[in-house]
């Protein structure tokens, strides 16, 4: 299943990479991308904008965090698995500073298909302490009948109460 997993991603960035190359964003390996545009392409009602964003701010990690609650409300508008398997690993890319999305993305867990678990799960192992309260949520998902969320899960869940010992 994480083969698929990452399979899907490599689709899904190959066709941002292309997009982002044929507007001309290639061969500039300092550049990183302007936040305020990712977070309009965020904030508009393009499903190519959205993916191109989230790519972008998955290359600016924790300088991304400005988009956080726009990340935040595509997440929670949106029914698309494969979009809100994205927004959570790009939260998951920011890091702790992206931790006030925990509440938003513990729900994913439940989700019927594998790829917002999966990604939710891996995201939830990176916020810190404030996605503490998906512990006993990761901890019931390790034993998800799809080996790679258990498996993630299961690594999240170690995070998450090394971290919780440290209170």
């Amino acid at each position: 299943m994480q083969r698929r997993f990452q399979l899907l991603h490599c689709l899904i960035v190959g066709y941002l990479a292309a997009a982002l190359c044929s507007a001309g964003g290639c061969g500039r390996k300092t550049d990183l991308p302007d936040l305020q545009t990712q977070i309009d392409r965020l904030k508009g009602e393009s499903s190519d904008d959205h993916y191109i964003a989230l790519s972008n701010l998955q290359k600016l990690q924790t300088q991304a965090a400005a988009a956080v609650p726009s990340l935040r409300a595509l997440l929670t508008s949106t029914k698309d698995d494969t979009l809100r398997a994205e927004i959570a690993q790009t939260l998951g890319a920011i890091g702790p500073e992206a931790g006030e999305a925990a509440p938003d993305l513990i729900p994913l867990l439940d989700a019927k298909a594998m790829w917002p678990r999966y990604a939710a799960a891996r995201a939830l192992g990176t916020l810190g302490k404030a996605a503490l309260p998906a512990l006993p949520k990761l901890i019931t998902l390790t034993k998800d009948k799809d080996r790679d969320v258990a498996a993630i899960a299961k690594e999240s869940a170690r995070r998450l109460s090394k971290l919780q010992k440290q209170k």
